[in-house]
């Protein structure tokens, strides 16, 4: 089945048949991956709603761990340090990541969901457009920073007594390389800000509530206030951005497991060589331990992001997408 053939949204067949629906930019014929599909949407509904609860309340502990680790991380004997530094800009995007997160959670409580449940304010929309490419900054910042850590170290215990790696320790370093950074994932997420658009919602799902008149009482549907607005979503565009946007994050989690494998290594030389005592050894091993555990969640948690867009991408024109 072709689900990408163009259908003419004023023919009958459009009129008439429920599966042929407005899908970004095109017109499509959905098709079912699983023969109940009511059976499948009942079973992920309560799955996506207890992700997204968790999600908003891990957003809250997020920004108030984060809030403190940069009042501490702003100490100025610890500023001096590159790795200190960078943490910064880590923890800043952080914070920045949860904010946009919290900035949606409370523009969809202002809104009127008995008016209309499907279209917003002009002004919400722009607010949550703004909050999601804040995100979507954040979210690339904070993973480059965090595999430009990684590799600086690993690349000092390798080969401590070379110029070039002692140059790139450096604080002017540092700070050259996040603002590079910075710059770099700005003009990625204002691409998602300028392809987005917005477009006017015409039939509200609305409350019907009863009104008195002179011939007695009638339903009538709920007139919201200001004009309602959608985000028109799932064009092509978009979901090529997000493809790459996922190859993107799966790409920095490999690139920082092979890091910390050299790090690891970097490590394990240099107490070979010291020959220190046990009780450091043990040190260093714990140190091991954690870069490696960290890795892991990394990468776990990065492939995950990618595999949800790889996903939708193999199964476009599915209802179950």
């Amino acid at each position: 089945m072709n689900y990408e053939t163009e259908y003419d949204p004023y023919s009958d067949e459009f009129l008439y048949n429920e599966y042929d629906v407005e899908y970004g930019d095109r017109w499509i014929h959905y098709d079912y991956l699983f023969d109940d599909y009511g059976e499948f949407i009942d079973r992920l509904t309560p799955i996506i709603e207890i992700s997204k609860q968790v999600y908003d309340i891990a957003c809250f502990f997020s920004l108030f761990i984060n809030l403190f680790h940069l009042f501490i991380l702003s100490r100025k004997n610890l500023r001096t340090n590159l790795v200190f530094l960078i943490m910064i800009g880590i923890c800043t995007c952080d914070i920045f990541q949860s904010l946009g997160n919290i900035t949606q959670i409370a523009t969809e409580f202002l809104h009127e969901v008995r008016a209309c449940s499907n279209g917003y304010k002009y002004s919400h929309m722009m607010v949550n457009l703004i909050a999601k490419t804040l995100q979507v900054l954040c979210r690339r910042c904070s993973s480059f920073l965090a595999l430009y850590i990684a590799t600086i170290r690993s690349l000092s215990v390798l080969f401590p007594m070379n110029n070039v790696i002692s140059a790139m320790t450096q604080i002017k370093a540092g700070v050259l390389v996040m603002l590079l950074v910075s710059v770099a994932s700005s003009c990625w997420s204002l691409v998602y800000f300028v392809k987005s658009k917005f477009a006017v919602v015409r039939n509200c799902e609305t409350e019907w509530v009863d009104y008195f008149s002179f011939t007695g009482p009638v339903m009538k549907p709920l007139r919201p206030s200001y004009l309602p607005y959608r985000l028109v979503e799932r064009e092509t565009w978009e979901l090529t951005y997000w493809m790459v946007d996922g190859f993107i994050a799966i790409f920095i989690s490999i690139c920082y497991i092979f890091v910390v494998i050299a790090l690891v290594v970097g490590i394990r030389r240099a107490n070979k060589i010291r020959k220190n005592v046990s009780k450091a050894e043990q040190s260093r091993s714990n140190t091991s331990a954690l870069v490696i555990s960290m890795a892991f969640s990394l990468f776990l948690s990065e492939a995950f992001y990618a595999g949800l867009f790889y996903a939708s991408d193999i199964y476009f024109g599915y209802k179950e997408q």
